[in-house]
Order: C-alpha cells, then structure tokens, then sequence
C-alpha cells in the first residue's frame, strides 16, 4: 500500500526538490493540487486530509495557517519552515541527536525540519556539550558559508542573471545584527546558555554548505587536544549512514571546498587544526540535509522503511 504524499508548497527549491525524488518512488502517492488552489484554504485542507503525510514548503506564516487547517485532519506533518522547530509538541527532525531521536521521530505526528545553518552548527556542537566535554555557555562562534540556491527563487534569478551586479561576483556578509532565525533552535538543541555569534556568508556557487567553528581546546573541561575531539564526534555519529567523521590522517589537499557536497544528501565532518586551536566543519548541501534531504530522511523514518530510501549518499 502507498503512502499519500502532499507537498504544500512544492514550487519553491525545497518543496520542488522533495517532489522530484518522491516522484520516481513506488511506494509514494503524490496528492496533487491545482495550480490555481494552492492558497485556496479548502483546496489544501481537503489534500491533507487524503495525505498520510504532507510536508510544508512554506514561509512561516503560512506554514502556521497549514497546521491549523490540519487539526481535525489525521495527517502527519514535516515543517520545513522556522514555524515549529522548538514548538512544544513537534519533535526536531535532527535524527542524529541521540540515540533515541530517531525513535521519537517515528512516533511523531509533527515534525519540525532543522534549518541549513543550525544542521552544520548543531551536528559540531551538540556532542561536544552531551558528553559534558563543552560547558553550555562555551563563547560558540560560526561561519556558515552557503551557495545562493538557499535563497529560494528571488535570489537564484539574481545571482543567475546575465546582468548581475559585481557584488553578486564575491562573497556576501549577512545576519549581521546577529539575530538570524536559526539561532533560536541552536541554542535550545544544543543546550547553550547564550547564543553563538553567528556570521552566515552567501558566495556565487548554487548549492553546498560549509559551517566552520573554531575552538579554543583550553577553554573546554578537561583541557582535551585534537584527538579528544576528534573521537567524541566519532563515537557519537559511529555507524550513521548521514553523517561521517572524516578520518583524522585524510588527505583533504590543504583545502575545504563548500560545494564538496553539493548534490548529496549526507554530511560530512572534519577536525583540523592542533592542541591548542581546533576548527571543526561541517560540510553538506543547503538543499540535502539542510532542507529537501533531510525532510525525506524523516519522511523514512516516520514510514518505518530505510531512511536513506530514494537519498543520495555520498558513501
């Protein structure tokens, strides 16, 4: 028996890159909606009550006024929107957290979609703070470089213009008030005391992600050196088939590209530096396991099948 399928939002780079890789799946039924009914409110509830699952590709808002409308519907929902990723009664989709994240997922009717940024960040910082190894109020800051695709429609048509400005040519700051959307489920996941200092960075590329955090080894418990590090992400992310912790003796060339991972929907770890100065960095596509990627690996799990069905897995 297929599971149904609504994908509320399904233009937009998210929602349309979860249609394509749901659309070839045999065990999927895709609920449509007319084109003209897609922000017709009795349209989309009629879809998600024929949906056993429906994902919300939506700015927050709407995605708020989607659950609403579901609440005398029996579906299960995937937000992939900021709207409910620390809403009491919504699980976080980061199925890597723990070991029983992914249970909770399963069971889940109402699952909030980790954002591209805090996915890099969280993946580096939750298991250093778990093991006790980082204090919660450890001074985090973090680069996330990012391709323009995360931008949705408005900014690919910029940056993919013929006539695009010369700024469009060089990396761009944003977020500089420090009080990027992301931040809040940062803080909540990874059990921090304080926010990070968090400085996002758009470049000319289309997909791919990498968030870096320096560290300094003497302010973390224990004074740990590189090694240390190294292996309490290792043990944590042992065997998950989303997340790899790059080998410490890897032969990277002396750089780390941000699009390394673009087309994939894993995440890749690194662990450079020495004793005294550690940068950890997360490598992933924005539209992989930061969005699209992710929201299916949920989808999986909540449908008790392999959560790397219908995914591309660098490994």
């Amino acid at each position: 028996m297929k599971t149904k399928v609504f994908i509320d939002g399904h233009e937009g780079t998210t929602g349309l890159r979860i249609h394509e890789r749901l659309s070839s799946r045999s065990d999927i039924e895709l609920v449509p909606i007319a084109e003209d009914k897609r922000k017709d409110p009795a349209a989309i509830t009629q879809c998600l009550k024929e949906a056993d699952i429906a994902f919300l590709c939506l700015p927050d808002s709407a995605a708020r006024e989607a659950v609403a409308l579901a609440k005398d519907c029996d579906v299960r929902i995937i937000d992939t929107s900021t709207a409910h990723r620390t809403a009491e009664g919504w699980t976080y989709g980061f199925p890597e957290l723990s070991s029983h994240q992914s249970e909770d997922i399963a069971k889940s009717s109402r699952v909030g979609n980790p954002g591209c940024h805090a996915s890099g960040v969280i993946s580096l910082i939750q298991p250093l703070v778990q093991s006790g190894m980082m204090p919660d109020d450890y001074p985090v800051s973090a680069v996330s470089l990012t391709g323009y695709s995360g931008g949705g429609k408005k900014m690919i048509g910029q940056y993919e213009s013929a006539d695009k400005g010369t700024d469009l040519f060089a990396p761009r700051q944003y977020g500089l008030v420090q009080q990027h959307k992301h931040l809040k489920e940062i803080v909540a996941v990874c059990g921090l005391s304080q926010a990070p200092v968090f400085t996002p960075i758009v470049d000319d590329y289309y997909s791919g992600m990498e968030v870096m955090i320096p560290v300094f080894t003497k302010l973390l418990n224990g004074q740990p050196g590189k090694d240390d590090i190294w292996q309490i992400l290792a043990s944590h992310y042992e065997d998950c088939p989303f997340v790899h912790v790059v080998p410490e003796d890897a032969d990277m060339g002396g750089f780390i590209a941000a699009n390394a991972m673009s087309g994939y929907d894993d995440m890749k770890i690194l662990v450079s530096g020495n004793d005294d100065r550690v940068v950890l960095t997360s490598l992933f596509d924005n539209l992989g396991k930061g969005a699209s990627g992710a929201a299916i690996q949920n989808m999986n799990i909540m449908m008790g099948v392999d959560p790397t069905t219908g995914l591309n897995l660098s490994k």
